[in-house]
């Protein structure tokens, strides 16, 4: 445990060291800072080491959690060795979930290591601060400016992030937490028993509870950050505060600066994994007994946390701003994404026999609570893991229904190890046959899952051409690095994919980020179609420079075109950039 949280300290700090005083001063990243930033978090490490005592114990390892480990160093070396590549001319990913979150990613990293101010613009959507916990991409972008190949670094930053994520859930719960992160699943994968020739398909897709190594840890890469980090917290906390009677202290603990370090930031990084360690802190600070050592240290944890946790919450949701364009995330949508499915046939095919052993688990922790230290500590754990699950089927977190899975997420995985516990308290005459079942009904559908959407692509999705991005590149390097480009409004524009500032970037990521962009679309529209009052919508936008290309030519046939007679600031077989000037702004660069 001390070694892998000296290597996600070391990019927690890294990552707050070069965020936080460039967003109070207005800088911006460079070769210098990000060498700078990178020792720092290095040192950061090196002193939690030196000062954490000696190494604990390691985690015990036998063929189960062997087997488990095994099992996720091949998704991980499948998914991400692959995560992007090159073939000939092409640049594509190997998963198909990645076709718009990777050059999302892409755009965040290239655009800050080009050296805009800090905190941002948000470059898919100009004038809005960057509302988005970018952290592992400023982490990214650092790598980049020290010299880092961007494909390279993308690929060893998932590697790296996976092998931790493996540990910190061997840690949390052994095998039985390893083998529920990659194979969660319901009754869906069971149809692959009814295709001739029991054909592996990711049969979860279609379903609201899919694979989260697919449809969440390949893509959102702030949970390769998350997850390890919030798991290393909770096995620390459970160490400390949730130990059996006459239980050692526990050989290394987590001092407090470093778990205040990893908690407070964590909204940089994820946003959904910061609530849920507070509403397990929250619960633990208002149920806790008082007078306990429990409460009066979470409370002096949140009490340290509280500056900078507020800190990073306004930059990533602009808490404190007012007159920005985002829309009202937060909504109410009972029954999750239930709507007409019917709710035994939605809940059941979706989780299988979780929620059966779920509401055992329940059972058994308040039947047991006061004579089984055990049932109370997991109890812990397991009540307001359970308020936050049912909460999450009511109270939409995000636009995009679905993406309450990133707070469902941890309320299923702080769960795990004390279901596995139960099952192990099964008597063996009869339990071993039981839990065989339930390990089978658990795991089976999420494993023919992870298997089919794995092998889904041995040649994976186009997200740009090689030719066209290089000369782009070229073209827009010298240009203000904080110039906003109008152009087509899509996932992998060029000018996105190079690091650029543009309108308005694709409508999807858009909506998921919460932002009202329906007006400004359609004078988009107005503009690139060449209306009368063009001029004037460019203006308004603070537009400084236009892309008009082959994606242009499609997405606007019949506009009149009228800025073919300004300056041209770039021009090749890929399109012309034109240069409208300083419009309404008196200055250049803008």
């Amino acid at each position: 445990m001390k070694t892998a949280t000296a290597l996600v300290l070391a990019v927690c700090l890294a990552t707050v060291c070069a965020t936080l005083p460039l967003a109070a001063m207005g800088g911006r990243l460079s070769p210098q800072t990000a060498w700078l930033s990178l020792a720092a978090g290095l040192a950061g490490a090196v002193v939690y080491w030196l000062t954490s005592g000696p190494a604990g114990k390691p985690v015990k390892m036998g063929w189960a959690e062997w087997a488990a480990s095994g099992l996720f160093a091949l998704f991980a070396l499948r998914a991400f060795c692959w995560l992007v590549f090159v073939d000939g001319d092409s640049i594509s990913v190997l998963s198909p979930n990645n076709l718009g979150d990777l050059p999302l990613h892409l755009t965040y990293i290239r655009y800050f290591a080009k050296g805009v101010r800090f905190w941002p613009e948000n470059p898919i959507y100009s004038g809005l601060p960057l509302h988005y916990p970018a952290g592992i991409d400023i982490f990214n972008a650092l790598l980049k400016l020290a010299g880092c190949d961007d494909f390279r670094a993308l690929i060893w930053v998932a590697l790296a992030g996976s092998a931790l994520t493996c540990y910190a859930l061997l840690r949390w719960g052994g095998w039985f937490a390893v083998m529920g992160f990659l194979c969660n699943g319901g009754l869906a994968g069971w149809k692959f028993f009814h295709h001739y020739g029991w054909r592996i398909e990711d049969y979860q897709e279609a379903m609201a509870w899919k694979s989260i190594p697919l449809s969440m840890f390949v893509t959102q890469r702030g949970l390769l950050y998350a997850i390890p980090a919030g798991l290393l917290l909770l096995a620390a906390w459970r160490a400390r505060w949730f130990r059996e009677p006459g239980e050692p202290e526990p050989a290394v603990r987590m001092p407090a600066w470093v778990q205040v370090a990893l908690y407070a930031t964590m909204p940089l990084f994820h946003l959904h994994t910061f609530l849920f360690l507070s509403a397990l802190l929250g619960w633990w600070i208002v149920m806790g007994r008082k007078g306990t050592r429990l409460r009066y240290e979470a409370i002096d944890l949140v009490l340290w946390a509280v500056l900078p946790a507020t800190a990073c919450v306004s930059l990533v949701t602009g808490l404190f701003q007012r007159g920005q364009s985002a829309v009202g995330v937060v909504h109410l949508q009972p029954g999750w994404m239930q709507e007409d499915q019917g709710f035994f046939r939605f809940w059941f095919t979706n989780f299988g026999i979780l929620p059966v052993l779920a509401l055992a688990l329940l059972v058994w922790a308040i039947v047991r609570f006061r004579a089984s230290t055990a049932a109370r500590n997991a109890s812990a754990f397991l009540f307001p893991s359970l308020a936050v699950f049912a909460v999450a089927c009511v109270v939409m977190f995000a636009p995009w229904d679905w993406d309450n899975m990133k707070i469902m997420i941890w309320a299923y995985m702080a769960i795990l190890p004390f279901l596995y516990e139960m099952l192990l308290e099964i008597p063996d005459w009869w339990g071993i046959p039981v839990r065989a079942a339930c390990y089978i009904m658990l795991f089976f559908s999420g494993f023919i899952s992870l298997l089919g959407g794995l092998g889904r692509s041995q040649k994976g999705y186009e997200i740009a051409k090689r030719s066209e991005l290089a000369p782009v590149n070229f073209a827009v390097r010298f240009l203000p690095p904080e110039s906003t480009f109008a152009g087509c409004p899509t996932y992998n524009h060029p000018l996105l994919l190079c690091g650029c500032k543009m309108v308005e970037g694709y409508a999807g990521h858009l909506f998921s980020h919460g932002i009202d962009y329906e007006a400004r679309d359609k004078l988009l529209q107005d503009m690139m179609m060449g209306a009368p009052n063009w001029r004037a919508i460019a203006d308004g936008l603070r537009v400084r420079y236009l892309y008009w290309g082959p994606r242009e030519e499609e997405a606007y046939p019949g506009s009149t075109e009228p800025w073919k007679t300004l300056p041209v600031a770039a021009a090749g077989d890929w399109g012309v950039i034109y240069d409208l000037g300083a419009v309404g702004v008196g200055q250049p660069g803008t």
